[in-house]
């Protein structure tokens, strides 16, 4: 044993390398444009991300459909997909609708509300302005949508 380490501060300082890791990893950010052809990565994801921050640069424009849809219902905006499974994804804030279309550049936790009827549903709440200059500035590992 190394003079000047305790056993509890070896199993201590294991104890944080998880979390430094996960520090130094920094949130994922999806960038790109969300489309039908791009709906089910955007779904995975989403739902690989749950109870995590993640970092949007994303652009869709509005569509109606049954495979696939991006709509407003104020205060949400709502994106309906078929793939990679039934699912909604409601954004509860901080985008914006710019040349025809919404604009999603912000940090949002993710969040599993559950199923309703066969499909299941994530809400993407927005973090304060401080957080998102937090995760930034931390770094993230961008990922093409």
């Amino acid at each position: 044993m190394v003079r000047g380490v305790t056993r509890r501060g070896v199993v201590c300082g294991l104890g944080l390398l998880p979390m430094a890791a996960m520090a130094q990893a920094g949130a994922q950010e999806l960038q790109g444009a969300l489309t039908a052809r791009s709906a089910a990565a955007f779904g995975r994801f989403v739902s690989g991300n749950e109870g995590k921050l993640v970092s949007l640069k994303v652009t869709a424009a509005p569509v109606e459909g049954r495979a696939f849809s991006v709509s407003l219902e104020a205060p949400l905006l709502l994106v309906n997909m078929d793939q990679p499974e039934k699912m909604q994804v409601s954004l509860t804030g901080n985008y914006t609708l710019r040349d025809g279309a919404f604009v999603m550049d912000w940090v949002y936790r993710v969040k599993a509300e559950g199923m309703q009827q066969g499909i299941t549903i994530f809400v993407l709440h927005p973090v304060d302005g401080g957080e998102v200059r937090r995760v930034r500035d931390a770094g993230v590992r961008r990922v093409a949508l």
